[in-house]
């Protein structure tokens, strides 16, 4: 079975993917992430003979058909997430928490 975890190089995703690999060391993962403010390759620097990393944008329809293709399973943790930014500018929240959730389908 082969998971895409997207959002995977942030703070949550990332210690998913952690949690993921711990409990199922044979997993085949593909961790894909924007590499944002909160998406940082850093985060999982340790695990990248483990998995399959893709840089790419939730909200682009070839990405996310890139990421996805022969996934049988989605983990969705890519969002904009934190609240300071979302008073400034709450239309990018919008766009990659809402319409980036919709492209997945």
């Amino acid at each position: 079975m082969r998971i895409l975890i997207t959002g995977g190089a942030g703070f949550i995703g990332s210690q998913f993917v952690r949690y993921w690999l711990h409990q199922y060391p044979e997993s085949d993962l593909v961790v894909f992430d924007k590499l944002t403010y909160a998406g940082r390759r850093e985060n999982i620097h340790d695990l990248v003979d483990r998995i399959r990393f893709i840089q790419g944008d939730i909200c682009v329809q070839e990405d996310v058909d890139q990421a996805i293709f022969g996934c049988d399973v989605v983990f969705n943790f890519a969002a904009e997430s934190h609240v300071d930014r979302s008073i400034a500018e709450p239309g990018a929240f919008v766009h990659t928490n809402v319409w980036g959730t919709y492209v997945h389908g």
